[in-house]
């Protein structure tokens, strides 16, 4: 028998119909990796007056994941419909398709999860409910977007077979000279305002969902999820201008801003439809700043704003949130 050997322990994933119910993990991921681990409690009891415990029982049992991964215009759909809301494609033109998440600011959104399976033809594992949690995109001339993020499953099932013969996203990488930031004073004017002077970008959101543990013989991990109170901001690492130092008035002020994150293929690169329709990523946010702090690049003195999301009752009667993902994929 083989030693089990990690180069080739792969990822692919099935979207599930119900969640918790395994599906053909029929995709596989060339940009993104879900990399596992157990996440199983034990409880130890020592009773006094002894060296050692007595007692040692598993309780909560489940799966953890560390996502890492490149931006791609087809794969990041997997990601964005289980953290941010699950959505269908509209059709823009003969081939292209429009995915516009726009989370829900006052009640919960409905998402999608996974059977994930992982491993190689030695030997796999695999999960069912796997729920993308946090994602963070980061912008930059030298990378493109960087993936990161967390998800999490139901208990780990080991020595599966895998699903057989899976098709992966079609091969669209963002690169890096696809990338622009925006800043604009109103909803209306997203995308108006392009900064010259930055030199990094970040979107993040992350504890999206919780998981539910009722008592029930019958469960052998969580049952379902629940939404949670998220932490959503973005960051921009602009240099300390006049145009950057600008920002802090707006700071001080308590002012709205809305940030764009743009990624927006050239006509050489490929349209997704027969036109005009180009594949692009943009992600657009309300927010106001938090935090500030100075910072260098490559030997430039810049500043550090983190703006954290708000809801914006004038931004289409309520958002905080929408990202929109262009591309010639119809379907999970």
């Amino acid at each position: 028998m083989p030693e089990v050997a990690q180069i080739f322990s792969g990822v692919q994933v099935g979207a599930e119909s119900t969640s918790g119910t395994a599906v053909s993990a029929s995709k596989l991921m060339s940009y993104l990796s879900l990399e596992p681990d157990f996440e199983l409690q034990f409880n130890t009891f020592q009773p006094i007056g002894q060296v050692v415990p007595s007692s040692v029982t598993p309780g909560k049992d489940s799966t953890v994941f560390n996502v890492t991964g490149k931006g791609s215009y087809s794969e990041l759909i997997v990601p964005l419909c289980s953290v941010l809301t699950n959505v269908s494609p509209s059709t823009v033109e003969t081939t292209a398709r429009l995915w516009d998440f726009i989370p829900l600011g006052r009640s919960e959104d409905t998402v999608k999860s996974y059977t994930v399976e992982y491993g190689s033809a030695t030997r796999a594992q695999k999960n069912t409910y796997g729920l993308f949690n946090g994602l963070t995109l980061t912008f930059n001339r030298e990378e493109g977007i960087e993936v990161g993020g967390s998800a999490f499953g139901q208990q780990m099932q080991d020595n599966i077979t895998l699903t057989a013969g899976p098709t992966a996203y079609e091969d669209k990488p963002i690169l890096p000279t696809h990338l622009d930031v925006y800043v604009d004073t109103t909803s209306g004017g997203l995308g108006g305002t392009k900064l010259l002077r930055d030199f990094n970008a970040e979107f993040s959101i992350s504890d999206r969902w919780g998981q539910v543990w009722p008592i029930n013989s019958a469960n052998a991990s969580f049952t379902s999820h629940v939404a949670t109170m998220p932490t959503v901001t973005l960051k921009l690492t602009v240099e300390a201008d006049s145009s950057g130092m600008a920002y802090l008035v707006n700071a001080r002020a308590g002012d709205t801003r809305y940030v764009r994150l743009a990624a927006v293929a050239p006509s050489a690169y490929g349209f997704a439809g027969a036109g005009t329709a180009p594949y692009q990523l943009l992600i657009d946010m309300a927010g106001k700043i938090n935090e500030v702090k100075f910072t260098e690049v490559d030997g430039i003195k810049c500043v550090d704003y983190t703006f954290t999301a708000i809801y914006d009752t004038a931004w289409s009667s309520g958002r905080y949130l929408r990202v929109q993902l262009q591309n010639k994929t119809a379907a999970l």
